[in-house]
């Protein structure tokens, strides 16, 4: 490096010159050319000068010259001054005490994004959580990500910013790009400007600024990729032991009663139950059952249950004409005016009986089994398709005491329940004898005959004698024969006292039409389901079996049976591949700080950043200067600056940026 002076009072003489070589030499001992700098303690300094002092005592004149002198004060002066001094092959002391709120705001994104992992680890597969002020976790993942973007924002915009020191320190390059980084720095349309430029070449400056404006933008989608990553599905979740539903295990419903003939009468409920099945026709005979859903989805393990079933049988081949003594025509039978008869003993009286109902009780003396509550025998003449054509049809139906095993659901609020299997009881007792009899179930000698129904699974199901017989009494009145007729005889017939259950009405249902005469309620109810549904009379007797076994499920005495309760709930699904991209742009950042850091060690810049103090004390040479003396167009500013090739230099008159 070139030492410069200037004269004191004379120039050197021959033997000061020697001299000063000499010091000149020491001096270059201890200086660098392009080396680190170092301040010197006081004790290097000092050694250096006493160095030079002895060399100028052992000059051939008994004084040194002034100038020598002087030579040596300066550099005495300059040396306590703390001069800059370069000193060859030693270490230059770093600190990142500088980069303190970068590495603290990277730290701070890289502590977010790991809450963010961590998060998600936790609520994945979770149902939605429930926080108060309606926060949702997309929000609370929203904030975190802003702050991992804004941890990382602080690194980003320092590190390109002390890259324009870094790359000016390293060598000669367009002063242009001064405003490049600083652009940079500050925003995507400076990174955006950076990229396209292609500042500095393949230099590592040029690398490392390229990496920080990549970064910089693929940052933006931090926020919509870290949304991307939480995905809401639907799933079934069971409850087990939530859900409840009855079962009836035995029915001993009955009052005694003088009215009945046989003694006893169904209570009301039961009443209720019959008069349900047989006249709401809304097709949901199980509607009043008792079961418990909370979340209406719910499903039971199959059980069985008391019950009542119905059973209807085609028994139409069988039919056989019928004329009755008033059907002759001067001693020879009228079969225009015949009615029909079944095996059974049902009979349909004349032509003009369109329809019929017989019913059937089981005698004491066993002719049914005895878990049979009736028989019913319809009869007609009509078919259910095809108006005003004869066709004869009987159909046979029989309600029972039995035991169902059902396999129940509930789906949106309604109950469905299917029956799986059926057991009967077929045994048929004779009740006309007094005497004792002993019953294997009670392990007792009695007079009374319940109704027993084992199953292979559980103990007898149970009907009391007593509600049997109430049953039957009632049925016996409520389902007494009667027929629909047609004629305008019948239509014109006076209901009396004796018929009091009659109904004359111009009922069109179906294809039947025209004024119609009813003996009972129960006949219209059964012609009407008849001529209204393809399978009108089984699907009204199932009503009422149904009907009558809710009515045993809801009794006093019923068991519950334990069901899961099925609820559709929200729940976190996190797609991981999403959070790719914050790691990428999380670890990006931290390598991008990691290279400027170790650079500006490296070529000993100063860390100044984006200081703008730092640019105001950081100047151009005269000469530099002058070239842009009287330019305030800023596009030809710009273009003096692509052209102007500076580095940045350091001299004891400050730091500039020199051609």
């Amino acid at each position: 490096m070139a030492k410069q002076y200037s004269t004191v009072n004379n120039a050197p003489d021959g033997s000061d010159a020697d001299s000063i070589e000499r010091i000149l030499t020491i001096l270059d001992q201890n200086t660098s050319y392009e080396g680190s700098q170092e301040i010197l303690g006081p004790t290097s300094a000092s050694s250096t000068l006493k160095e030079a002092k002895e060399i100028c005592s052992e000059s051939p004149s008994s004084q040194p010259s002034k100038w020598a002198w002087s030579f040596i004060s300066s550099t005495s002066s300059s040396s306590k001054r703390g001069s800059v001094v370069r000193s060859v092959g030693r270490k230059v002391s770093f600190k990142l005490s500088p980069w303190t709120s970068e590495i603290l705001s990277l730290g701070l994104g890289i502590g977010a994004l790991t809450g963010i992992i961590a998060l998600l680890a936790h609520f994945n597969g979770q149902a939605l959580p429930n926080w108060p002020y309606d926060i949702t976790l997309n929000t609370l993942i929203a904030l975190m990500a802003t702050i991992v973007n804004a941890g990382i924002a602080v690194s980003l915009q320092s590190g390109l910013s002390q890259l324009k020191w870094i790359g000016f320190k390293s060598g000669r390059r367009p002063l242009a790009d001064f405003e490049t980084f600083d652009e940079a720095s500050r925003g995507s349309r400076g990174a955006f400007k950076l990229l396209a430029t292609a500042r500095g070449g393949l230099t590592l400056v040029s690398v490392f600024g390229s990496l920080g404006a990549i970064i910089a933008i693929v940052s933006l989608a931090l926020g919509p990729f870290a949304q991307q990553i939480i995905e809401y599905r639907m799933r079934t979740v069971a409850h087990p032991g939530l859900a409840n539903t009855p079962r009836a295990l035995n029915y001993s419903g009955a009052l005694p009663g003088d009215s009945s003939s046989t003694g006893y009468v169904p209570i009301l409920p039961m009443k209720s139950a019959v008069y349900n099945g047989l006249f709401a026709e809304n097709n949901k005979p199980a509607a009043t059952l008792p079961f418990a859903c909370p979340t209406g989805n719910c499903t039971w393990p199959t059980y069985d249950t008391l019950a009542v079933c119905s059973e209807c049988i085609e028994i139409s081949s069988v039919m056989e004409r019928y004329c009755g003594p008033d059907d002759t025509d001067g001693g020879h039978q009228n079969l225009g005016s015949c009615g029909w008869k079944v095996p059974q003993g049902a009979v349909l009286n004349s032509s003009a009986d369109v329809f019929s109902m017989t019913p059937f009780f089981p005698f004491s003396q066993g002719d049914m089994p005895y878990a049979t509550i009736m028989k019913l025998v319809f009869m007609g003449t009509e078919s259910q398709t095809v108006a005003s054509v004869l066709n004869p049809w009987a159909l046979q139906c029989s309600l029972s005491f039995c035991v169902q095993t059902l396999s129940s659901s509930v789906v949106n609020g309604s109950l469905i329940e299917d029956v799986t299997d059926i057991v009967y009881n077929s045994t048929v007792v004779d009740m006309s004898s007094s005497e004792l009899i002993f019953d294997s179930n009670s392990n007792n000698a009695t007079t009374e005959y319940p109704v027993y129904i084992n199953t292979p699974s559980s103990l007898p199901y149970q009907v009391s004698m007593g509600a049997k017989l109430a049953l039957a009494g009632w049925f016996s009145t409520l389902f007494r024969a009667g027929s629909a007729t047609r004629s305008a005889s019948s239509f014109n017939r006076t209901i009396s006292s004796t018929n009091p259950d009659a109904v004359a009405v111009n009922l069109t249902v179906g294809i039947s039409s025209g004024e119609t005469f009813f003996d009972t309620d129960i006949v219209t109810a059964f012609y009407w389901n008849y001529y209204q549904y393809p399978s009108g009379i089984p699907l009204l007797l199932s009503d009422l079996a149904t009907s009558m076994t809710v009515a045993f499920r809801s009794f006093t005495g019923a068991k519950g049976v334990a069901g899961m309760a099925e609820n559709v709930e929200s729940y976190v699904h996190v797609r991981w591949a999403f959070l790719t991209l914050p790691l990428v742009v999380v670890g990006g950042a931290a390598l991008f700080l990691g290279c400027v850091v170790w650079r500006t060690k490296v070529v000993e810049s100063k860390v100044w950043k984006g200081s703008a103090l730092a640019m105001l004390s950081c100047g151009l040479d005269r000469e530099l200067r002058r070239s842009f003396m009287g330019t305030e167009d800023m596009n030809r500013v710009r273009k003096l600056a692509r052209g102007a090739n500076v580095r940045l230099d350091e001299d004891d008159d400050g730091i500039w940026l020199r051609e």
